[in-house]
């Protein structure tokens, strides 16, 4: 989800290259979880945070180091929301060079954006840039589109199953967080079940049954 998107890139404001053979373990974490690994914080990483980004928030990757990958990835917008991928040129318009950041907003003026993104100045930050280095915005693909069934049974912390699965991936369209969709009901899931029950006025026991399975069908049927 794109809210979680930006909440997961502000997260990391400020994490910045170390000059020299010393390098930042986070910068090295993100090529490593995204298999994007160069083994240094010196190389081009923009992409390789947006990756990363995208990795946390269970969305669509371009799976490249290469900033202009995400022109493949999701679906172009002219109208885009805070969250989106925003794919610029650099040096040429015609070469293969570039940069990815999240769109953040428009300047005052409407002839810049704000962005957050990574290997801006060699760092997290949020910085400016002019609306005809833009190549294009692109909204991600949620991997949560895909077709959705209520799960039936009951489920509680410690099992791991499909009907988990398709349990997270709901909380995670309804605005809850359980984590990742990995099948695996742990202790987010459970956290996550408890606040869609107390703001739905159903018994807050963590626990998958007849009471939430019928309210998951008349917020899904509607």
């Amino acid at each position: 989800m794109l809210g979680d998107t930006l909440k997961i890139a502000f997260g990391e404001l400020g994490q910045k290259e170390i000059s020299g053979s010393t390098h930042n373990q986070r910068i090295l974490e993100y090529q490593e979880m995204t298999g994007l690994n160069f083994g240094n914080d010196e190389v081009a990483w923009c992409s390789i945070f947006a990756n990363w980004v995208a990795l946390q928030a269970n969305l669509e990757m371009s799976n490249s180091a290469a900033a202009r990958s995400w022109l493949t990835v999701g679906k172009k917008t002219t109208w885009p929301q805070p969250g989106d991928v925003v794919v610029f040129w650099r040096n040429s318009i015609d070469s293969w060079e570039g940069h990815v950041a999240f769109f953040l907003g428009y300047t005052k003026s409407n002839k810049s954006i704000y962005c957050i993104g990574g290997n801006q100045d060699n760092e997290v930050n949020i910085k400016t840039f002019p609306l005809n280095t833009i190549l294009e915005f692109r909204s991600l693909t949620d991997n949560l589109a895909e077709e959705i069934t209520i799960p039936s049974g009951y489920l509680r912390k410690g099992d791991s199953n499909e009907n988990v699965k398709m349990l997270q991936k709901i909380l995670l369209k309804l605005n809850y967080s359980p984590g990742s969709a990995d099948g695996i009901f742990g202790l987010k899931t459970e956290v996550a079940l408890k606040e869609f029950q107390e703001a739905n006025n159903i018994t807050i026991d963590g626990i998958y049954g007849s009471e939430t399975r019928q309210v998951f069908e008349n917020l899904l049927n509607t």
